[in-house]
């Protein structure tokens, strides 16, 4: 009974925490997406305050059991603007800051939560993967920020191939996933993530 219990509030508490993750994150990006200059996001109703709107279904089931996972793109579309290669590179460095910001607000949070358990365990998760999306979402595989980034940078020459690349990006690493390489190569981060995480709520690592 009681390790149904505390599947039950692993489960809960993890899902909890990837809304606190991917929600205000994905929110924010479409919002400044928008006031860069690229409607997309808007007109596909990304700027959508359901948190279900952005959530990645597989995505989310890899946050919960590997400590790591991902959201929806936000939609960009720059080729109909003339700052195609900027918009670019602010949409794919936002996600990241955003990160980086939720993993000090989550970690006070989780750290003022502390004598409570059920909170403290979702700000907790929140803060931990906050960072995690943060540096995993710079590997240059759509629908992941870094696959904007590099793309900002191809040549004229090679749009087409980074358009069709982009497409099957999921497919790809929804197949390292399920062949386990995705797991071994982010294991190293989500170590140094614990520790840090740790570090920021506990006041030491480990």
């Amino acid at each position: 009974m009681k390790i149904t219990i505390d599947l039950i509030q692993y489960l809960v508490t993890g899902f909890f925490a990837v809304i606190l993750v991917i929600f205000p994150r994905e929110v924010i990006k479409a919002y400044l997406i928008v006031l860069s200059g690229d409607n997309t996001p808007k007109k596909l109703k990304r700027t959508s305050l359901n948190p279900f709107v952005h959530l990645d279904p597989i995505g989310t089931v890899a946050f919960i059991l590997f400590d790591f996972g991902w959201a929806r793109p936000v939609p960009v579309f720059p080729l109909k603007n003339k700052n195609v290669r900027k918009i670019l590179i602010f949409s794919s460095m936002i996600g990241p800051i955003l990160g980086g910001f939720f993993f000090i607000l989550y970690g006070l949070l989780a750290k003022s939560f502390f004598e409570y358990k059920i909170m403290y365990e979702v700000f907790y998760k929140a803060c931990k993967w906050s960072l995690t999306y943060a540096i995993f979402s710079l590997l240059p595989v759509p629908p992941l920020d870094g696959s904007r980034l590099l793309g900002a940078f191809l040549p004229d020459d090679y749009w087409d191939w980074y358009i069709k690349y982009e497409i099957y990006g999921i497919l790809f690493l929804l197949g390292i996933l399920l062949l386990w390489i995705l797991p071994l190569i982010m294991e190293p981060f989500v170590i140094l993530i614990n520790n840090l995480t740790n570090f920021i709520i506990l006041g030491k690592g480990g």
